[in-house]
């Protein structure tokens, strides 16, 4: 399993979360957003990853499973749209 921390997500996936908050009025600096690449112990093809996103301010989090960050992103923001990361 490898995981990375957000400054380490490829330059336009951190584009694209910076914009969905900014839309919503929300703030990067107020969310610890990691991922891991778990692959099979085969090393067969097949690797997910996971996104984990916690809002800072009040420890909700929420996981992600992808093999693509447009999914999980799509999915991030319906989830702030819902209010799953409100106080």
């Amino acid at each position: 399993m490898t995981a990375h921390d957000f400054s380490q997500f490829s330059w336009d996936e951190q584009e694209d979360v910076k914009a969905v908050l900014v839309n919503r009025g929300l703030e990067l600096r107020d969310f610890r957003i990691t991922d891991n690449v778990i692959v099979p112990e085969d090393n067969s093809t097949g690797a997910t990853r996971q996104i984990s996103v916690t809002r800072i301010s009040n420890g909700k989090t929420a996981s992600y499973d992808t093999d693509h960050f447009a999914i999980w992103l799509t999915d991030f923001a319906d989830a702030l749209e819902s209010g799953e990361f409100d106080d």
